[in-house]
């Protein structure tokens, strides 16, 4: 092969359709794979501003990681029957809930991160790498 094998993220600067932005994010995150040694999260953020895009997308990278660090999933359920002239009505109710706890993400690395222009705007991906406590 040659140096034009570069990958699409590498030579991309603009992304000009929602098929770029599909092909950038799979190129992007899935290029990173957690292990038991590591956790990467990848984010993405969209602004007008650059240094908000920038702060947006390692701030989601990080509120990724804690996710699969540090959350609880909380379910609840709620059965009733109740009798009516009509005859019996029953309800049920379920509630799943994503909780992320409060969780230190110290000695984070940043492996990737990069800018494009999208439209009037700047999107920026950024995957952070967190060392796995052993």
């Amino acid at each position: 092969m040659t140096a034009c094998s570069k990958n699409f993220a590498d030579k991309k600067t603009v992304i000009n359709s929602g098929s770029d932005l599909l092909k950038l994010n799979s190129e992007i995150c899935n290029k990173y794979k957690s292990n038991k040694l590591n956790t990467f999260g990848c984010g993405s953020a969209i602004s007008s501003d650059l240094e908000v895009s920038r702060t947006k997308a390692l701030l989601n990278a990080k509120v990724n990681v804690a996710d699969i660090v540090g959350s609880s999933i909380l379910k609840s359920e709620k059965q009733s029957r109740s009798e009516t002239i009509k005859g019996i009505k029953s309800t049920y109710k379920t509630t799943e809930e994503n909780k992320i706890l409060e969780t230190s993400l110290n000695n984070y690395q940043v492996v990737f991160t990069k800018t494009f222009k999208q439209g009037n705007q700047f999107r920026t991906y950024t995957v952070i790498k967190y060392e796995n406590q052993s």
